[in-house]
């Protein structure tokens, strides 16, 4: 169906590769259009309908390009092959929500800058709900950016931080003088604004530890939530769940559950829990970000899902049968970190600890990454029963293993200390399919 498309893009990627642009001119390009843009309120009506015309077009192929890459598999990977569209793609692929908010021009421009110590760092867009925010932004430097690494991250509304888990990525960028990327916030409740105003601080880890402050404000309405109250109690393989409420954000889709204090298993992780309407369109588990809130010895947990905001189905369900869950005496790990050995754990030997010292522990399983898409572990406690502070938590696969590693700041530690996991594969007997509307 596609294959006319692929074959330009083919072809426009031919030559692209045979064009040399220098960095100087194509910057002036690009602010000589932006000066254009900028002016052409000024102009008279018979141009600006030439404008508003050239712009339908230009609308009317962005649309057409969404579908396509969503339909076709083919024409995804060719237009990903093209430099400055994989984040495109990316967006489109990743996650169904982004998807429906791009579709429904709920994302929003910015186009705000700011230069210190000669890097530029831009604003170019962004997207907010009450339960978060995704910034997309673009830094660019004369000389070489080594690290993609923030030493702070905040975003702030009213003068007041607005608290939650901050994600980025480390783009495969290394070594160029320009970078793009986006920066993910869920906040940890839910935000009221009273304003569209808004700042994004940060630091660079960089050698002259360059830091940023931003305001930017929104034109655009913020979409508020919507509430099902749902307090449906279920029994899965003895262990009782109550699902409490979902509320539907454009980002993201909020479901709030409490598990009985008596179960005998520790509630890890819903490795399926989806949103599926009357025809069977399903909404799965955010794949790109943070997926729950709640630590494994809070009895409460919040899990995010796919978001079908945008959608006006009839029917909604909810539905999971893929729950992990260990015994609450087999749900974590005891390590010695200044003996670097494994004290308990663990679970059936699934898992193999490959590494342990003061400042990380690495594990790995076998398997492959689409098999075990999951962050491992959660937190740390030391004996005294103190949360440790933790720096970074990544993983990665090969050949045949899946590779996790939780970083440790350096800080006070008496030994030995309790790892706990967030996610295992062994899993409750059973499913479940709760009606929301």
């Amino acid at each position: 169906m596609y294959e006319k498309e692929e074959a330009k893009l083919h072809d426009m990627q031919k030559d692209l590769e045979k064009i040399s642009i220098p960095e100087d001119e194509l910057n002036q390009a690009i602010q000589q259009g932006m000066q254009i843009a900028k002016s052409s309120k000024r102009r008279k009506k018979r141009s600006f309908k030439r404008i508003a015309w050239s712009i339908s077009i230009a609308a009317l192929l962005f649309i057409t390009l969404v579908t396509s890459i969503r339909v076709s598999p083919a024409f995804a990977k060719t237009v990903a092959s093209i430099p400055g569209l994989e984040r495109l793609v990316d967006l489109i692929q990743y996650d169904k929500g982004l998807q429906a908010i791009v579709d429904n021009k709920y994302y929003e421009a910015i186009g705000v800058s700011q230069t210190k110590d000669n890097i530029k760092f831009t604003i170019d867009g962004v997207i907010v709900d009450e339960s978060g925010m995704v910034i997309f932004y673009t830094t660019e430097s004369p000389t070489k950016l080594s690290s993609g690494d923030y030493g702070m991250i905040e975003i702030f509304h009213n003068g007041k931080s607005l608290e939650g888990s901050t994600e980025y990525g480390y783009p495969d960028q290394e070594d160029k003088k320009y970078r793009t990327d986006e920066i993910t916030f869920t906040f940890g409740e839910q935000q009221k604004y009273s304003s569209k105003e808004f700042e994004l601080k940060l630091n660079l880890r960089n050698e002259q530890k360059t830091s940023f402050s931003i305001p930017f404000t929104l034109k655009k309405d913020i979409q508020k939530g919507k509430v099902f109250t749902i307090n449906k109690e279920i029994i899965m393989d003895g262990q009782k769940i109550v699902i409490e409420d979902i509320t539907l954000y454009p980002l993201r889709v909020a479901v709030n559950m409490t598990f009985d204090q008596r179960n005998t298993m520790r509630i890890l992780n819903f490795e399926d829990i989806r949103i599926e309407d009357e025809h069977g369109e399903i909404w799965g588990s955010i794949r790109n970000g943070i997926t729950s809130f709640g630590g494994n010895d809070d009895h409460q947990r919040t899990f995010f899902l796919q978001s079908n905001f945008f959608k006006q189905p009839k029917n909604l369900y909810l539905k999971f049968d893929k729950v992990q869950a260990l015994p609450k005496k087999d749900a974590y790990i005891i390590v010695d970190l200044n003996k670097e050995k494994v004290i308990k754990g663990p679970y059936k030997d699934k898992l193999e600890i490959t590494n342990i010292s003061k400042l990380s522990i690495e594990a790995k399983m076998e398997g492959k990454h689409e098999d075990l898409p999951y962050q491992l572990f959660y937190g740390l406690k030391d004996f005294e029963g103190r949360e440790l502070d933790t720096n970074s938590w990544s993983g990665w696969s090969d050949n045949d293993s899946v590779h996790w590693q939780v970083g440790i700041e350096p800080q006070k530690i008496v030994n030995p200390v309790k790892v706990y996991f967030s996610a295992y594969p062994n899993y409750l007997k059973g499913s479940t399919s709760i009606q929301i509307k």
